[in-house]
């Protein structure tokens, strides 16, 4: 099993932190993007839903949409932005009205890294693949303001992992298994088609079929993971791209220079999205978290109580916003739920979530699984 050893992006001899990460989200949009709002995600990359309702369900898509209370007519325009949860709603539903629980694996499959928009452009013109992830990495923000993609090295090996830490109604795997399937899109796309990951992670449980998984990844699947990951040879991270452009990719980065912020990243959107790695990295605590913002822990603990709040009380949130996904998708036991959170001991992971919920793990299992 691969852990997150560390938190922050390496590419050769620097180091990017997750906070300054988050920083450049709130300064640098592109001029020509329309950014999403908080909690939402364009439209490009899940443009494919409606031919392929089209083309498997029984149900016509006016249908579907109108029952998750969305208008199809979103979807005319790529730039169009669409929020975490309807999406995940909508994703679920047609999961259940086609009968293929690998549904999202055929949106991703149906979307080529120009669905991604103007982080495709990045990526083509940057000079190496490591580049082109870090590109992409850094302006998420254009493109998605509810997850937090990450890069990884250790001993050889690279991972990008995905991670929504936005609350979600369901369909958590669907959207997983549409990012991972873009991200593998994009790594064909500057490597060659016939790039594979050494081997990709899901949070969800084992399907009864995982030929759809073996066809479209070409590589070895782990389902009950404790993240949803791409992995692969860190080598690849010094490919050059062919047909980039050095002009236009110094165009393109002196253009973010310039640029006005579209995008307001609130203190609190960036402690959501950097407490989710930090739990499963097994390194959550209040001044790793400071840290990351560039701030002292006083410093931090007064800006939560401005808000009315507090680092237990978002930490606590997030982790019940985990512990829910995992117990819903997966067939992960509860006790290493409790450890993937951080827990010391089984008991003390039941009694906060009977406290969150009402309900204990098992009896949430029973009612959600």
């Amino acid at each position: 099993m691969v852990q997150l050893s560390y938190i922050f992006l390496t590419f050769y001899d620097t180091t990017l932190e997750l906070g300054q990460l988050m920083d450049a989200l709130a300064s640098k949009v592109c001029q020509h993007t329309r950014a999403p709002k908080e909690g939402c995600v364009r439209v490009g990359p899940v443009a494919a839903i409606p031919d392929l309702l089209r083309k498997f369900s029984g149900e016509s898509p006016e249908q579907i949409f109108t029952d998750v209370g969305l208008d199809l007519a979103l979807f005319d325009n790529p730039e169009n932005s669409i929020s975490f949860i309807k999406v995940g709603q909508l994703l679920k539903q047609c999961a259940i009205s086609t009968g293929l629980p690998h549904f999202g694996l055929l949106v991703g499959q149906h979307a080529g890294p120009d669905s991604l928009g103007r982080l495709s452009e990045f990526a083509i013109h940057s000079p190496d693949t490591g580049s082109a992830l870090k590109n992409m990495i850094l302006h998420v923000s254009i493109h998605d303001r509810g997850s937090i993609p990450s890069l990884t090295t250790k001993d050889g090996t690279a991972m990008v992992e995905y991670a929504v830490y936005l609350p979600m109604q369901g369909g958590f795997s669907q959207v997983s298994m549409i990012a991972l399937t873009n991200i593998c899109n994009v790594m064909r796309a500057l490597c060659g088609e016939t790039w594979s990951p050494s081997q990709v992670l899901f949070t969800h449980a084992q399907p009864d079929d995982i030929h759809p998984y073996s066809s479209i990844f070409n590589a070895p699947i782990r389902f009950n993971a404790d993240m949803n990951a791409l992995i692969f040879p860190e080598h690849w991270l010094d490919k050059r791209i062919l047909g980039a452009d050095p002009e236009q990719y110094h165009k393109l980065m002196e253009e973010l220079t310039t640029i006005q912020s579209r995008a307001s990243v609130d203190l609190l959107e960036q402690i959501r999205s950097l407490l989710y790695p930090l739990i499963v990295s097994g390194n959550c605590t209040e001044e790793q978290l400071a840290q990351m913002l560039s701030m002292h822990p006083r410093t931090l603990n007064r800006r939560l109580k401005e808000r009315d709040t507090s680092f237990r009380g978002l930490l606590a949130e997030s982790r019940f916003e985990i512990s829910k996904r995992l117990l819903e998708e997966s067939d992960i036991s509860i006790i290493r739920i409790s450890a993937i959170l951080g827990y010391a001991d089984q008991s003390i992971f039941t009694r906060a979530f009977h406290r969150w919920s009402g309900l204990s793990p098992k009896e949430w299992r029973s009612q959600h699984g």
